[in-house]
């Protein structure tokens, strides 16, 4: 994930939480986190380390974080290297997150070993966080294999960050976190607290018997695990590292693999770079390059030459206008339509499954706190996930981009709100490697830009003085108002990309 973060650039410091951090201070930080943990943290990170490790110099009674990174190097108290992981982890996840992958686990990897006559079944969740992704893979292993067909399921649960494994761990969480699981398995695997813990559920024993909770820092040698795993789950993790940290983790993961195992990762994380050793399979799902079963169909494709379900099959054109904050996703047949000033529209699309989409945000980067769809980061992970849902394989992803004109009020404050838009989306997409095979960004005019995702074609059109003033009027009014719509206008002096 790409953030962004407002700085003062004039002497190098961040101001957040009542402190300040200087450069030397920084990247002390930086590198003090990266021999202990792998993450690597970009110099947007200034903020939030000054308003997360704030709260330890406010303990401790310090007055620079140059004193208190020395605190933690000599170990004084020697819990406070374990504090300081983490407060500079980031743990986000929920129930049946990205639940394609649960999806593939029960419908692909289950019946495969059933079919194999193996109903030994071990998974590592790498990077549990606060339980619910473990708790997810307990839930879905149990419903494919039930007690009474004799299963011996184990599941590893692991974390750099022992506070977020302590809560995994109890398995009591507030009921409003549980809106994605289903109402059956919500009854069958829950209790409801009564009395003082109204407004909480607790995982019920027989499904948390089924996982074991271990703090696991993933660059430390060696890992104390012994067993192979048919199944590593390391969701939204690899991209907190640096190349060469990843290559050395996925390295270990495939040694830790059953031959036959599969490798899990986050929507937005792509491993192309290791296809001599993971074999993929869409939607960042991996198999073992070794397997001597046969290959797994790729998530939602189906099989050459059988007609494709129903639900899949090209329907008549549609077309869809997009706004400020919507993300839009199809497959088969369709238009998708967006009017942008400063604005960015990314357009994705899989040219082998005729799927893709489209996004339009207005900021770049977002906060750490920030989940709106205004936000590039946001938008670009959403969109992602929306065409990889409709059967999309990112590894085959292109990307054609629009919008960014510096059409807004040059005494603004965000007079370079368009030029940051471009800036993020290419970044965005390169440090994805998702190519750009095409691009219109920039200039002094909106655009109307009409998008085809089952072939990749898209058309853009600059907007005459009159629409433009409208346009910009529409984009200061959204921070008001989100739900403002904006009429296109006709589609002559279109241009191809």
């Amino acid at each position: 994930m790409i953030a962004s973060h407002d700085t003062d650039d004039t002497d190098g410091t961040v101001l957040a939480s009542g402190f300040t951090i200087n450069d030397e201070d920084f990247e002390a930080i930086r590198r003090f986190l990266h021999e202990e943990s792998g993450i690597a943290l970009s110099n947007s990170k200034r903020d939030m380390v000054c308003a997360r490790l704030g709260k330890r110099l406010r303990h401790f009674g310090l007055r620079s974080f140059g004193e208190y990174l020395k605190k933690v190097r000599e170990g004084d108290p020697r819990t406070e290297r374990q504090e300081f992981i983490n407060c500079l982890t980031t743990n986000k996840t929920d129930f049946f997150r990205e639940s394609h992958h649960f999806d593939f686990l029960r419908d692909t990897v289950i019946p495969q070993m059933r079919a194999a006559g193996n109903k030994r079944l071990r998974i590592w969740c790498a990077g549990s966080s606060t339980g619910e992704e473990p708790y997810t893979l307990a839930m879905t292993v149990r419903e494919a294999c039930p007690v009474a067909d004799k299963w011996d399921v184990r599941i590893l649960a692991s974390d750099i960050d022992t506070t977020v494994l302590a809560t995994a761990e109890r398995g009591v969480y507030d009921a409003d976190r549980t809106g994605d699981v289903p109402p059956a398995l919500l009854r069958k695997y829950f209790l409801r607290g009564v009395g003082a813990s109204a407004g909480k559920v607790s995982v019920r024993p027989e499904l948390r018997n089924l996982l074991t909770f271990r703090r696991i820092n993933l660059i430390e040698e060696p890992w104390p695990v012994r067993a192979k795993f048919d199944v590593i789950f390391c969701r939204n993790v690899v991209i907190y590292f640096d190349r060469e940290t990843q290559h050395r983790l996925l390295s270990r993961f495939a040694a830790q693999l059953t031959p036959n195992g599969y490798l899990f990762l986050g929507h937005s994380e792509n491993i192309h770079w290791t296809a001599n050793t993971f074999a993929p399979l869409g939607a960042t799902v991996y198999r073992m390059r070794s397997a001597t079963a046969p290959p797994a169909q790729s998530i939602a494709r189906p099989a050459p030459n059988v007609p494709a379900p129903a639900a899949l099959r090209p329907r008549a054109e549609g077309v869809h206008n997009v706004i400020i904050g919507d993300v839009k996703a199809t497959r088969g047949p369709a238009v998708i339509k967006t009017l942008l000033g400063s604005c960015v529209a990314a357009c994705l699309y899989d040219p082998e499954t005729g799927t893709g989409g489209m996004n339009h945000f207005s900021l770049p980067g977002v906060s750490d706190e920030g989940t709106s769809t205004r936000y590039g980061a946001h938008a670009m992970e959403l969109l992602i996930t929306a065409i990889m849902k409709k059967g999309g394989d990112r590894s085959r992803f292109r990307a054609k981009v629009f919008g960014g004109g510096k059409v807004l009020d040059m005494s603004a404050a965000h007079m370079d709100v368009g030029v940051r838009n471009a800036e993020f989306v290419l970044k965005y997409l390169e440090t994805e490697g998702i190519p750009v095979v095409a691009q219109d960004l920039g200039g002094t005019r909106g655009r109307l830009v009409r998008f085809r995702p089952h072939t990749g074609q898209a058309q853009a059109k600059q907007l005459a003085e009159r629409e433009v003033s409208q346009l910009v009027e529409r984009e200061e009014q959204f921070t008001r108002d989100l739900n403002t719509r904006v009429e296109t206008p006709p589609d002559d002096g279109i241009t191809l990309f």
